[in-house]
């Protein structure tokens, strides 16, 4: 029995070992093919049709925080995450759609991004990320697939909380 629990404790190590690998190629790949690129495509009428609710009018600085916040989120987070936020149940990453923590207070969710979850496959991205990155993330998970919170968080939010 005892070597069945280290067999299967090493095969969830081994399976978020590589998971974490993979989370940096692909940021690394997209980081060098995406780059500016991404930036630059900004199509601000796209833009106020993908995110203007009844009652929320996005601003153009606002709009443009999700873009970015979009283009970071699938460089850090969609390797687990999935790009439509999904999660991965395998890898054991939830899904952000509806997710108390990402549709809660946005503290919680700035603390998860910053220090991560011992014990699963969420590393800690405050060595990796600046407050105005994390901040763009942030807003735009909370804001993202119909999470529709509607906020945004600020990079004064993140300073204070890391």
């Amino acid at each position: 029995m005892m070597k069945l629990e280290i067999q299967t404790e090493m095969n969830m190590i081994n399976k978020m070992k590589i998971a974490h690998i993979a989370g940096i190629l692909v940021s690394a790949y997209l980081l060098v093919s995406c780059g500016q690129q991404e930036a630059e495509k900004f199509d601000l009428e796209l833009s106020k049709l993908q995110w203007n609710r009844p009652g929320k009018q996005w601003t153009e600085a606002e709009l443009r925080l999700l873009a970015t916040g979009e283009t970071l989120y699938r460089r850090n987070c969609s390797v687990c995450h999935a790009r439509d936020g999904q999660g991965d149940i395998q890898l054991g990453a939830p899904a952000l759609y509806k997710s108390p923590t990402v549709t809660g207070p946005g503290s919680a969710l700035i603390q998860l991004i910053l220090e991560g979850k011992k014990g699963t496959v969420m590393p800690a991205f405050a060595d990796a990320l600046s407050d105005q990155q994390v901040a763009e993330i942030a807003t735009y998970v909370r804001n993202a697939w119909g999470n529709d919170v509607l906020d945004i968080v600020m990079r004064e939010e993140v300073k204070q909380l890391r």
